[in-house]
């Protein structure tokens, strides 16, 4: 009777013995990749993983790295098992893109053939660390826990919290190789506002700094704003007026305007960054008194108008002013500097009328208060005549605008009144509710308010400025 040959079994790889494990030093030649790292997709070689590594993870870059500095971050250090099948040999399980950069730079010949000569070329190549210090775990599931607890975020406060783009500035320095310190002007501004108290700590986390740096990067946008540097604090106009000007552009990136969308965006463009910048200008935002030299900014104080109300918040301040919050149809910033009385008490009263009470009054009240300032700023310019409709005031007014060199929505606002009769917060829609049409809501009150806002600013801004 024919007997079975039994199939003999595989032997199971031995288990690590425990003076395998924990902080050992390992020679790199004995080092190899993880062929299931999370960094790329699973692969079956070694060689198949370099090839992506070096393709999509920057391996080159960081084998220069290495070779510079002659030794991989003592802050780091790579995790490992050891391999089964290849006693003294270890797996990478953190630091799989470390391990590879260590590999192809002790052999470039391991690196597809396209990142060969480039890694041979790297100066100081005889400088890669050929024994590094690693931990050795016994498989695994032993590193998982440290593994997730560093790559998987922030935890509910264990893993890993990353510097958010103001520590990254203020860790970078002098680093060249970051561009973190592209926001060493956007941080230098939001700390000088804060330290001034005209910005709170709780609104300063709300800034994005990398939208300030798209407005602070333009040359003409730090003119208008009076700044002379891209990297330092200097000042070319008036210090309170220069701080006053950066803290309308921050509160201008965390407060909607009455459309719901910001003045200040990360989507903007050149062109828009500048037209805001402009819009300041024209609004009477901007500085206008220069200093016979640009100077470094000086030590910070309190805004000498501001007083104790500086060290408020200003969310709480802002918040109070906003269309959907205010009680009141003109908030109290803006201001009206000119001596005409009838645009003085329109201006109290409208700070003082409670609109949930008294809307068809508010609505009156709005109507001849933007009334009386372009018929105001028509006069003034010669462009007034006795008897002018309401969109022929308005459009001249318009037009006065533009001839002087404004934009954007400090004439388009504007020019929408004049040319459709059936815009909300044209002079015609104002003065039909007045004489039994439909009346606003207090909340489409206030918007029209703002709507009109940057329009009237730049009127009475032109009304203040001595007749030629």
């Amino acid at each position: 009777m024919a007997t079975r040959k039994l199939a003999k079994k595989k032997p199971r790889p031995k288990a690590a013995s425990t003076d395998q494990l924990g902080d050992r030093s390992i020679p790199v030649s004995r080092l190899h990749l993880h062929l299931e790292n999370p960094r790329h997709e699973p692969v079956e070689s070694e060689a198949e993983a370099i090839a992506q590594l070096c393709d999509e993870e920057m391996v080159t870059e960081l084998a220069k790295d290495i070779a510079q500095r002659g030794a991989l971050s003592p802050l780091e250090v790579l995790g490992v098992m050891p391999m089964p099948g290849n006693p003294g040999h270890f797996i990478s399980l953190e630091g799989n893109r470390r391990t590879c950069a260590l590999i192809v730079a002790n052999d470039p010949q391991r690196a597809p053939a396209a990142f060969r000569e480039q890694l041979k070329r790297i100066p100081g190549l005889d400088q890669v660390p050929r024994l590094v210090k690693a931990h050795v775990f016994k498989g695994t599931s032993d590193a998982k826990q440290w593994i997730e607890l560093r790559h998987l975020g922030l935890q509910g406060g264990a893993g890993t919290k990353d510097w958010d783009t103001t520590q990254k500035q203020r860790a970078a320095g002098e680093n060249v190789k970051t561009s973190a310190r592209d926001n060493t002007l956007a941080v230098l501004v939001l700390d000088r506002l804060v330290a001034r108290g005209l910005l709170s700590a709780e609104d300063r986390r709300r800034v994005s700094v990398t939208t300030l740096t798209r407005y602070l990067g333009s040359p003409g946008v730090r003119a208008i704003v009076g700044l002379g540097s891209a990297k330092d604090l200097i000042y070319t106009h008036e210090v309170d007026e220069v701080d006053q000007a950066l803290l309308h552009l921050v509160l201008d990136s965390l407060n909607p305007q009455a459309d719901g969308t910001y003045a200040v965006h990360s989507r903007s463009d050149a062109k828009e960054r500048v037209q805001y910048a402009n819009d300041l200008k024209a609004t009477g935002h901007a500085p206008s008194t220069p200093l016979a030299k640009a100077t470094p900014a000086p030590e910070p104080t309190l805004m000498r108008s501001a007083g104790a109300e500086a060290k408020k918040p200003t969310a709480s301040k802002r918040s109070a002013n906003h269309p959907d919050t205010r009680k009141f149809l003109i908030p109290t910033d803006f201001k009206v500097a000119l001596k005409d009385p009838v645009l003085l008490h329109l201006r109290k009263e409208g700070t003082e009328l409670e609109l949930e009470r008294f809307s068809f009054s508010g609505n009156y009240l709005l109507r001849a208060f933007v009334e009386q300032i372009m018929t105001l700023f028509a006069k003034k310019n010669g462009r007034h005549n006795a008897g002018m409709s309401d969109s022929k005031l308005t459009q001249a007014c318009a037009d006065l605008l533009r001839t002087k060199g404004l934009t954007g929505k400090v004439v388009t606002n504007v020019e929408k009144a004049a040319g459709d009769q059936n815009t909300g917060h044209g002079l015609h829609s104002l003065g039909h509710a007045v004489h039994g049409g439909t009346i606003p809501t207090p909340i489409d009150l206030k918007r029209h308010f703002d709507t009109w806002r940057p329009s009237l600013e730049a009127m009475l801004n032109d009304l203040a400025q001595p007749k030629n």
